[in-house]
């Protein structure tokens, strides 16, 4: 009697092939396969590792960060962020699916904690505020006159485009106030035809950053400026932000009269200017919220076809 074959099933498929049938599947849905085996495990890995380093650099897409005082929200504009780079996504795949460069490639717990690094910046149009009622130009002076108030202006201009590398935030302490609180809300938008008008808009993570008296006076007496600690905005450590801290002036008249007796151990009103170096945000958070925007994308398209094609 011969023997009876065993009936196909899917972990007998060539890799190739399972790599086809697991890619269609998002990335949510992806996790729920990573216990059926090892090789399953190993393949649903590698999809969610190839589709990190595409969402890395946000292709079509930007990072918007809203950073600002609670008392400051309307006047703040929000800030769009160049990519730098990502962390630990350098692994190059090799024949069989094995890592060309030697090393291990990442388990899923690895995957968790790859950070992707951006640069806030200040948009043209939010240098100087808005004014309602915009002033009329001044007539311009013919070039050869012998003030060169033409190219002063120029060289001005020029050196405040110059000056303002990152975006600041002015924080003021009363006397013995121990904290200050910055809403920091990011969000991953894909732009429209014009400025200002986006084809999708998915959030990423809304959160508070406490920053403290005490944090803000050691950040300032640093000589070199050279800042690596991150302040995270959410308990998991979704997004956070690394500050450079420089302390104000700051006159009597400006904010509060300063007191003519103080006790040894109160605290003064102070005033800190913060640049906003660097975005940090959770490369996962990222994918998801990269393939979030493309249902959103889609389902918009889907509407515009739905109206124009009942229209006669």
């Amino acid at each position: 009697m011969e023997p009876v074959a065993a009936a196909p099933n899917l972990s007998s498929v060539p890799t190739e092939i399972l790599l086809s049938i697991l890619s269609v599947l998002p990335s949510r849905a992806l996790l729920p396969v990573l216990p059926v085996n090892r090789r399953f495990y190993s393949a649903a890995v590698r999809l969610l590792h190839a589709r990190l380093i595409k969402a890395a650099a946000l292709q079509d897409h930007r990072l918007i960060l809203e950073c600002y005082h609670p008392s400051a929200k309307i006047s703040t504009p929000y800030l769009y962020c160049d990519y730098l780079s990502t962390d630990n996504l350098q692994i190059e795949d090799g024949p069989d699916g094995e890592s060309a460069s030697g090393l291990p490639r990442p388990t899923i717990a690895d995957l968790g904690q790859i950070y992707s690094h951006f640069r806030p910046v200040v948009q043209e149009e939010n240098r100087r505020p808005r004014l309602r009622y915009p002033r009329r130009a001044p007539p311009a002076q013919p070039s050869g006159s012998g003030d060169g108030g033409g190219s002063s202006s120029q060289t001005s201009s020029r050196a405040e485009r110059q000056e303002a590398t990152f975006p600041t935030q002015d924080l003021y302490l009363d006397e013995n106030q121990l904290f200050s609180q910055l809403c920091t809300i990011t969000n991953l938008v894909k732009l429209g035809p014009k400025p200002g008008l986006f084809v999708s808009h998915v959030n990423v993570s809304d959160g508070i950053i406490r920053v403290f008296r005490e944090w803000l006076g050691r950040q300032a007496a640093m000589a070199d400026k050279s800042n690596t600690e991150i302040i995270w905005a959410d308990t998991s450590q979704t997004v956070g932000l690394r500050f450079r801290v420089t302390q104000k002036d700051m006159p009597p008249s400006e904010y509060n009269p300063s007191p003519v007796l103080m006790a040894a151990d109160e605290e003064p009103p102070v005033a800190y200017r913060l640049e906003l170096e660097e975005l940090v945000v959770r490369a996962n958070h990222l994918l998801l919220a990269m393939e979030k925007s493309e249902l959103q994308e889609f389902a918009t398209s889907g509407n515009a076809v739905m109206i124009s094609a009942v229209e006669f």
